[in-house]
């Protein structure tokens, strides 16, 4: 059996464990847990499984979904980050062509979240003045669900942010930080900090966010498909190439998934063997780190329903793109 046929075969068994947890009335999980289930359509959708996925965004409709574009209905979303999940969830319906909730929900992130002056996205509804929080990683999933869209001038201001970041970092050799806030510039005091990982990646730590430039090398490629601007693809190769300088402890976490995400299309569009290397890498991490029963888990205490949902829909798509790139 070849990689791809590998490949295929762990995409198949994540899909058919998310499918065994889809609920009588469309819905996904245990709802009342939170929206663990938002990136489920787009999971659903690049697996041929259109039925199951428009059912789902049936039950969003009906219940999560509101007149103004935001996904905070009947039920909580114990989900501490309002753009990452609604930005998944537009990418998902865009792809299902359920329009009238991918526009109106990414017209929703665009007007209430991305700071006009640099292009980020706040990370929360209540905290968007000048000491509001813009991370590298969940703007970049807003940019990714700006391109699919159609908005291409709001995904150039995503880029436009993603350079600024790049720019500022004081020690690029060995840290990235990736949050900023208009009123205090690239954070980089991390002095009574809850979670110094939530700010900062530390080259040779352990158990870091190694996905924040993995995810920054995804969204920047795409620009780069989209545009032809160079500019792109040069700060995707700088954010990939931070990622494969981390610590080889990070093929032991499920947070090295979305390098094989910016690695993967890099190779798409550079042809570059060390990027198809590290794609194959990330691929047979997902294989030898899938449960017996289909399932992915994220590292400890996340090891609930919830956060195999989260952890599971995102490795299915991954292994979507890798067997896609490997593909052509």
């Amino acid at each position: 059996m070849d990689k791809i046929d590998t490949y295929l075969e762990a995409r198949e068994r994540g899909l058919q464990w998310l499918l065994r947890q889809i609920n009588a009335d469309g819905s996904v999980g245990s709802v009342e847990e939170g929206i663990s289930y938002y990136r489920v359509p787009w999971s659903l959708a690049v697996c041929g499984h259109t039925r199951e996925a428009a059912a789902l965004l049936g039950w969003i409709r009906r219940n999560m979904f509101t007149a103004q574009g935001d996904f905070a209905g009947r039920f909580p979303r114990h989900k501490p980050y309002h753009v990452y999940p609604n930005a998944a969830l537009v990418y998902g319906a865009h792809i299902l062509r359920q329009f009238d909730i991918s526009y109106r929900g990414i017209r929703f992130l665009i007007e209430k979240l991305q700071d006009p002056e640099n292009g980020g996205f706040f990370k929360d509804l209540e905290h968007t003045d000048r000491e509001g929080e813009e991370e590298a990683y969940t703007t970049s999933q807003a940019g990714l669900a700006c391109l699919i869209t159609g908005h291409l001038a709001e995904a150039e201001k995503v880029g436009a942010f993603l350079e600024m970041l790049w720019r500022a970092q004081p020690d690029p050799q060995n840290r990235l930080y990736h949050v900023f806030s208009p009123g205090r510039g690239l954070i980089t005091d991390l002095e009574g900090k809850d979670a110094v990982g939530a700010y900062v990646l530390e080259k040779q730590a352990e158990q870091q966010w190694y996905f924040v430039p993995g995810i920054a090398a995804a969204v920047l490629a795409r620009l780069y498909m989209a545009t032809g601007k160079e500019e792109y693809l040069k700060l995707a190769q700088n954010y990939q190439a931070f990622a494969m300088e981390c610590t080889e402890k990070q093929f032991e976490v499920p947070q090295v998934g979305k390098t094989g995400w910016g690695a993967a299309l890099l190779y798409q569009v550079t042809k570059e063997s060390q990027y198809r290397d590290w794609t194959i890498r990330v691929g047979d991490y997902f294989v030898h780190s899938q449960r017996e029963d289909g399932h992915w888990e994220n590292i400890e205490p996340y090891t609930e329903l919830r956060y195999n949902l989260e952890a599971t829909s995102e490795f299915v798509v991954h292994l979507d793109t890798i067997i896609g790139v490997l593909s052509t």
